[in-house]
């Protein structure tokens, strides 16, 4: 099955939502959910450069937020989490990106997983890999 670049992206966004909404259904994890669900959304229509600068832009929060007075507070480090999780899946998509575009948009990618879900979503021919 061809599959194209936006048809990769939404899928990768709509599997993504539905599977965080599962994981973090409990009332405890919400920010967790809704700060995935903020980086699956925020990824909709970009190109890689433009998914790169997302990523990037997302961890320097993060990196913000990380052992500062910021995150003091229970309520303050539900906002540090809520951050994390928006930059994790943002990075998740680029890593599964990256094994379609067979090209690193990140220097640590692609994983193991990333291969998988991009196997997974798009469907692999016996003998496709060699």
């Amino acid at each position: 099955m061809s599959m194209t670049y936006a048809q990769l992206l939404e899928r990768l966004i709509t599997d993504g939502i539905a599977e965080v909404r599962k994981a973090y259904a409990d009332p405890e994890d919400h920010h967790k959910r809704d700060g995935a669900i903020e980086g699956f959304e925020a990824c909709r229509g970009k190109i890689p450069s433009e998914l790169v600068e997302l990523w990037q832009a997302a961890e320097r929060e993060c990196q913000l937020m990380r052992g500062t007075e910021r995150v003091n507070t229970p309520e303050a480090l539900k906002g540090y989490w809520k951050q994390r999780y928006k930059a994790l899946q943002v990075e998740w998509v680029l890593n599964v990106l990256s094994v379609g575009l067979k090209q690193p948009l990140l220097a640590h990618l692609p994983t193991a997983r990333g291969v998988m879900k991009y196997a997974e979503v798009v469907g692999v021919r016996e003998g496709s890999w060699s």
